[in-house]
């Protein structure tokens, strides 16, 4: 599947964010390979993904570009709304 399709078909239910939001999840990149910018700043180019719920914090092991990561997110919320609220994205 090419990745113009995948962002296509990605599900963005802002009914799962809250869901997640309300419950205290936090979901976010954490850039791990930087390039630098002709103006010396670092700009991350490879990231992962980090979940927080309560005082536990689990960082995925899967890379995502600057493209990919919003994705996934998504994918991440969907993921942790139909788990366990008993709903489907």
């Amino acid at each position: 599947m090419s990745k113009k399709k995948q962002i296509q078909e990605i599900i963005i239910n802002q009914e799962a964010a809250k869901w997640c939001f309300n419950r205290g999840y936090k979901i976010y990149p954490k850039p791990i390979e930087f390039k630098e910018t002709k103006y010396r700043q670092k700009l991350g180019v490879k990231f992962k993904l980090v979940v927080e719920f309560g005082s536990d914090k689990r960082i995925g092991s899967k890379e995502y570009t600057q493209k990919e990561w919003p994705i996934a997110i998504w994918s991440v919320y969907n993921y942790l709304y139909e788990k366990h609220s008993g709903e489907k994205a």
